[in-house]
């Protein structure tokens, strides 16, 4: 499954050079590419004689290779009768071919390849995607390729993955967005989108006049055509022998000619418009939406009519309705987003409001305001200066346009290419040909009450009807004519269009000529507590581009409860208040954020020639003013926020409890709602004070930066310092010592139906070489526990085994979440498996032990896509004072010298080892409240976090 971005259009306003847009050269009878210049590698785009469209991509800096392969069929296509049967097909797809019939082969093969792989269904499309290693790119892609070819669709394993479908249905049925969605496409009546997306035992299986695996394959049959299916290929591999393999591996899909699925329904806007939903979610939040049905306009997205008017919507400048309502203490945020082709035929473009407890008593003027705005813009807003902002702020994103995953990369290639004509697919989302003011009003047209549901979400919503399939609650009402009416009459704020950004970039210039000669992170000040180390990229220097953390370090997190939450109260508030200003900077290529560490981080990032006055205005305020009124109302935000982490998929739950066991700021999420609602405005006021008044101040400034910008920002920085500052020593989070025989044990109840394990059992020895046997194993270990409890025994969806860190300890472990088994059985069933795991250990060859340590080698030395790959393992030993930055480099070294017999004496100090020191969470869901959590021996039960910490042991 996949679910679909909503886009939060804040347009990209930049000023600069217009670019030319670099073409590159195809063959003569193929289409040119529209690539950024920034973008070095070579582009061809081909059709098969089976009518497949493959785009090549050729990299010969990659270490691995990746492909997906697009089919333009999806949810909305399933048969009445078998809903979710796309989504089941993808997962049947995985599980052997006629050529490779082991249903664990494929799984396996990557595994030993150091790949991944993973496939989405959603409404007009299901997408397959892997990466591996570039010497078994040949193999994978025969592999993949028969997928399309001869699958198997074993009869046999109809009821496993009908079972694994249940399971995903299970683990999402709590969340809102499914709910939401799914209520929201019921009001549609017969259009196609009106289906049961993910599928579940109710919906999948044999019926009267329908059998589930007939069905599927009939499907398969019908819609798996190469006519409709489109390719991603990334590999270093020279471009004329990337077409050697497309041609060899997917030139004989069977093209069956059919015509692409299209939906053409009508929707009956007399049954859809004017409607408002009193929604009640599981997670507490307090919501506006404004969700209008927009004719889908993809065609035109040379004239991006959605962005334009999104662009204008979705301003936090002065006069417009989130500077307003914000202003007004309304809301907490107002984003715009547009999805062209959410139904096939038709789209979504929502307006989607965080409101406070005041907006939550004025919900109706909000919604006027919106209303009225979208009026203003509809008869003074359609003008060309917009245009030609938004038209340069592309210009500049395209022209520097950074590298992201292979993976990810060819998967988003092979989505767009069923949307976009090939030679404009990586071009489509920055190009901005021509002003169609035609286009703009068209869709200002189609914003109006006859294609508007109004949704008022909170826990507080009247609600008299209950989702099938979801946990949501719900009434749907009228909105009457009286309210319609008001929505053309001014309002009580003088709204104006935006003005323009005083953030915009209008210097590329490379800034490193005085700094050339470092060629490694320098710390290059040191006076008055305030340390500054610089870094200039190696790997994109021509990157007119750096990122700017300054930490102020202070040790009050350490030291109390309720300075960990007035760290996160100061971070929320500045950010709320500096929204417009971060909004501001985004337009500008730039971001600004401000997040509670051991003390405040302070991230500015993205184009620098603006940057110091970014960086000055944000300083400026960061000893934040707020009044009583909006501190009461970021104490909600607080605590609504932890409240709705229990709402969230076990599983993740798992993970969060794990980490407040093993650090020495964790505390229960019931500690931390106690503490803020104990909290008063001058606390705060207190606490910013006194850590700005005592701290240790770090700067690392990574990228397009001169000597002269780091001596404006250590300025920048003093000026905002008290006068009789106090310099502190620096302050690290503490980890939990793992000790021989120490058994914890975190047990917790939950609202939501499923059981979640998390069985952790850490090695003795504290050094990168364990850690480095934890990579090799990790993988393999990964994969036969997903073969074996998830594709075999069907226990869950969500089942993973892990290779965590406790700062310098490394262990092995298994997570799952499942409907199935209680955690007394989970926990019996984990035992089980780990000796099951020791056997398949033992039986390993040096040939395939020798294949999985490649691939972490290969992982481990992969180049670094972007700044932001490049910077992130130096940032890690920054935080650790390894002044070396060499943590990579050793870990690269001690994997090169891991035996097989290493993996296996890891395994067995660990994960067979009765006395190693194990950590266990128990999230026990309401489905199995009656039944007993595992006990272990000689556990030590963790009742109180602040307790435990109090008197624990640590690193």
């Amino acid at each position: 499954m996949k679910k679909p971005t909503i886009n939060v259009l804040v347009a990209a306003v930049l000023a600069g050079a217009v670019w030319a847009p670099q073409i590159v050269e195809a063959a003569k009878t193929q289409s040119q590419v529209i690539v950024s210049p920034a973008d070095t590698r070579e582009y061809k785009a081909i059709t098969l004689e089976n009518g497949i469209t493959v785009m090549l991509v050729s990299d010969s800096t990659l270490d691995k290779s990746a492909a997906s392969l697009s089919v333009g069929v999806g949810l909305m296509h399933d048969p009445m009768t078998q809903q979710g049967m796309a989504h089941y097909l993808e997962h049947m797809l995985f599980l052997g071919t006629e050529r490779f019939p082991d249903p664990e082969g494929y799984n396996n093969f990557m595994t030993q390849n150091g790949g991944s792989s993973n496939a989405y269904t959603w409404m007009d499309i299901t997408n397959y995607m892997f990466e591996i290693n570039n010497e078994a790119f040949d193999e994978a892609l025969d592999r993949f390729s028969d997928f399309f070819k001869s699958p198997k669709l074993y009869p046999e394993y109809t009821d496993k993955e009908k079972n694994a479908v249940n399971a995903e249905w299970s683990m999402r049925r709590e969340m809102d967005f499914f709910g939401m969605f799914k209520l929201n496409r019921s009001m549609m009546g017969n259009h196609p989108a009106n289906r049961f997306l993910i599928g579940n035992l109710e919906t999948l299986g044999d019926k009267e006049g329908s059998k589930l695996h007939t069905e599927t394959v009939e499907f398969y049959k019908k819609y798996y055509s190469a006519n409709i299916m489109k390719v991603a290929m990334i590999s270093n591999l020279p471009i004329k022998q990337m077409e050697q393999l497309a041609q060899k591996h997917f030139s004989n899909i069977n093209n069956k000619k059919i015509e692409k699925p299209v939906v053409d329904a009508t929707i009956d806007f007399s049954q859809l418009g004017k409607k408002r939903i009193h929604y009640v979610p599981n997670n507490d939040i307090k919501q506006l939406q404004l969700d209008f049905t927009i004719d889908n306009n993809l065609a035109k997205f040379e004239a991006k009519p959605n962005r334009f008017v999104s662009y204008l919507l979705g301003s936090e400048m002065p006069g417009t309705p989130a500077y307003v309502l914000k202003k007004d203490g309304l809301i907490a945020s107002l984003n715009v987003g547009a999805t062209p082709d959410m139904y096939g035929n038709y789209g979504q473009f929502l307006v989607d409001i965080e409101l406070t407890d005041k907006g939550m008593t004025q919900r109706e003027a909000i919604t006027r305001v919106v209303m009225n705005y979208i009026d203003k813009i509809r008869k003074e807003g359609v003008d060309e200066k917009y245009f030609k902002e938004i038209k340069t702020s592309l210009n500049n994103r395209f022209r520097f346009l950074e590298k992201g995953d292979s993976f990810n990369y060819v998967s988003s290639l092979a989505d767009e290419m069923q949307s976009y004509p090939a030679h404009q697919v990586i071009s489509a989302p920055y190009e901005y040909s021509k002003f169609d003011s035609k286009a703009i009003h068209n869709v200002l047209k189609q914003l109006t009450p006859e294609r508007l549901r109004v949704w008022y979400i909170s826990k507080q919503e009247p609600a008299d009807k209950t989702m099938h399939f979801y946990d949501g609650k719900y009434s749907i009402v009228d909105i009457s004519k009286e309210e319609v009416a008001s929505w053309s009459k001014p309002t009580s704020y003088a709204l104006t269009l935006p003005k323009v950004n005083q953030l915009l970039p209008e210097n590329f210039d490379l800034k490193t000529q005085d700094v050339a000669d470092i060629q490694k992170p320098t710390l290059v000040h040191d006076k008055n507590g305030i340390r500054v180390w610089q870094y200039p990229s190696q790997q994109f220097a021509n990157q007119p581009k750096g990122l700017l953390k300054v930490y102020i370090n202070n040790p009050a997190k350490e030291q109390s409860l309720e300075a960990q939450v007035l760290l996160s109260l100061w971070s929320d508030l500045y950010n709320l208040k500096q929204s417009a200003l971060a909004t501001e900077a985004s337009i500008a290529g730039m971001n600004l954020s401000v997040s509670p560490s051991n003390g405040l981080e302070i991230n500015v990032g993205g184009f620098t020639d603006k940057q110091p006055q970014l960086f000055k205005q944000a300083l400026n305020s960061l000893d934040v003013s707020f009044s009583e009124a909006e501190f009461t109302q970021a104490i909600d935000r607080f605590t609504r926020e932890l409240a709705n982490q229990e709402k969230q998929f076990p599983i993740y739950q798992l993970f969060g409890h794990f980490n407040n066991l093993i650090s020495s700021s964790g505390y229960s999420n019931d500690d931390l709602i106690e503490a803020a609602k104990k909290l008063k405005p001058e606390d705060l006021n207190v606490f910013i004070d006194k850590v700005l008044a005592q701290n240790q101040v770090r700067i690392f400034a990574f990228g397009n930066y001169s000597k002269r910008d780091i001596q404006q920002y250590v300025k920048q920085v003093s000026s905002i310092m008290p006068e009789h500052r106090k310099v502190v020593d620096y302050t690290q989070t503490r980890y939990w010592k793992p000790q021989e025989g120490t058994v914890l044990t975190l047990k917790k109840d939950l609202d939501v139906a499923d059981v979640a394990v998390l069985d952790v059992q850490v090695h003795p020895e504290p050094s990168l070489t364990q850690e480095a046997r934890a990579r090799v194993l990790q993988g393999h270990l990964r994969t036969q526990t997903f073969q074996t409890l998830r594709t075999e025994e069907q226990l869950a969806y969500a089942v993973t085994a892990i290779a965590p860190k406790i700062k310098d300890y490394s262990a092995v472990g298994f997570a799952i979440q499942t409907p199935v088994k209680s955690a007394e059985e989970m926990q019996q069933r984990f035992d089980a498996f780990k000796k099951e795991y020791h056997e398949k250990l033992n039986e390993m060859t040096d040939q395939e032990f020798a294949q999985l340590k490649n691939s972490v080698l290969v992982s481990l030395k992969e180049k670094p896509k972007n700044l932001r790959d490049e910077v992130s393992p130096i940032i890690n030993d920054w935080y650790r004072e390894n002044w070396s930055f060499d943590t990579r480099d050793q870990l690269i070294a001690e994997v090169e010298k891991v035996t097989l017999q290493d993996v296996k004496d890891f395994y067995q100090q660990t994960a067979m080892n009765p006395k190693a020191a194990r950590i266990l969470v128990q999230l026990r869901g309401s489905k199995f409240k009656d039944k007993p959590y595992a006990e272990l021996e000689n556990a030590e039960t963790i009742d109180d976090l602040a307790i435990f910490h109090k008197d624990a042991n640590y690193q």
